[in-house]
């Protein structure tokens, strides 16, 4: 009798590692799935923050070319979060007072780095420029529009002629 309830005894315990073992698994995959659904809510969070320095940074830029008698160029100075100076550059502007950009996708990319002062990604992820052009969309030149998104999911457009930007559409 003493085999069967040394085999008993060995069968429970490699029972009970065999739970532990699922158990500790369960756990791990289940932070793995919600951490991964979470982190493209973290990238739409941090595009956000930028859509919204990119906006107030074409608006300023425009009431400084009204304020300073609509030149063909502005020196835009950027600020950080604290307000403290992060640089400052020459800007050109077009003759409807929004930043001048070549009418190309790298042009689009060019227009981010200067208006934001930041390279063209969102928490490590790059982002991509593409312009479009309103004439082959619409027939109409001020429909043209830069486009920013990350490669997959979230991105915003900036209209080149009026400086309206979109919210961020998913």
């Amino acid at each position: 009798m003493r085999r069967n309830e040394a085999s008993d005894e060995r069968e429970r315990s490699l029972f009970s590692n065999l739970v532990v073992v699922v158990v500790f698994t369960s756990l791990i995959l289940g932070f793995i799935v919600y951490f991964n659904d979470s982190s493209p809510s973290m990238r739409k969070v941090a595009l956000q923050t930028l859509v919204e320095q990119f906006t107030k940074s074409t608006l300023n830029a425009h009431w400084q070319w009204q304020n300073e008698g609509r030149p063909s160029s502005i020196l835009l100075v950027n600020y950080d979060a604290q307000g403290n100076e992060t640089g400052r550059h020459p800007l050109n502007m077009s003759h409807l007072g929004w930043p001048r950009l070549a009418p190309t996708s790298k042009g689009c990319a060019d227009l981010w780095r200067d208006v934001l002062n930041k390279d063209l990604e969102v928490e490590g992820f790059k982002m991509y420029a593409e312009f479009y052009d309103g004439v082959q969309i619409s027939d109409n030149a001020l429909a043209s529009i830069c486009r920013y998104r990350l490669s997959t999911g979230p991105y915003f457009e900036y209209k080149v002629y009026t400086g309206q930007v979109s919210k961020i559409i998913s």
